[in-house]
């Protein structure tokens, strides 16, 4: 009788197959894109000039430290635009909606003081061009105003305006919008798609409003 190794071989050859299929089952083979080339606005706001004072708007100032960042992929930024729109959505805050914690039972307002998500709208003005970086930015609040076409003494109390930031890259490229998770002050990323600019009545830390 002839011995059946060559059976055993072709055994073994199989069932390795069938186990290197199943291993590599279980792996993906989407492939992992590399991050896309980009660059962003990053602000500082001045904790003195975080707000328009509704009680002085002719001298209110908001002001802020700005540069570009190209997280290192070589698309240095050439200058940032700054567009301004204004949201007045005559929202008054009760004491419900500002000492409630941890969001049990609080109560919301009906409008947004800065709605999201923060792309250029058909209201959004361009306020400047900031083509020396990195800057200081100083937004006079009547500057603000006469930029969307409003006038100071129609403002009101907690009205905001909303500051959005285009990037121009060396490389003749323009972004104009950006991924929330990459542009989101409020978890502190390195990127800032917007400020928020808020008209109140007293002097507050700078919180973006989401």
């Amino acid at each position: 009788m002839k011995p059946k190794k060559p059976m055993k071989r072709l055994t073994v050859y199989i069932l390795s197959i069938i186990g290197w299929c199943y291993l590599d089952a279980c792996q993906t083979k989407d492939p992992i894109m590399p991050a896309p080339n980009g660059a962003v606005a990053v602000t500082k706001v001045n904790p003195e000039k975080a707000y328009f004072d509704v009680a002085n708007l002719a001298n209110a100032e908001f002001q802020f430290e700005l540069r570009g960042e190209d997280f290192g992929r070589n698309v240095p930024v050439k200058a940032i635009e700054l567009w301004i729109g204004l949201n007045a959505p005559r929202v008054t805050l009760t004491s419900a909606m500002t000492a409630c914690g941890n969001g049990v039972n609080c109560l919301y307002p009906a409008a947004a003081l800065a709605p999201l998500p923060s792309r250029l709208g058909t209201s959004d003005r361009l306020l400047r061009t900031i083509e020396t970086l990195p800057a200081t930015v100083t937004i006079k609040a009547s500057d603000a105003a006469t930029a969307v076409g409003t006038q100071l003494s129609a403002l009101r109390l907690n009205d905001t305006f909303q500051v959005k930031f285009v990037v121009q890259t060396q490389d003749g490229r323009r972004f104009d919008a950006f991924h929330d998770g990459i542009c989101d002050e409020t978890r502190g990323q390195v990127g800032d798609c917007r400020l928020v600019i808020r008209v109140d009545n007293r002097k507050a830390l700078y919180q973006p409003l989401r």
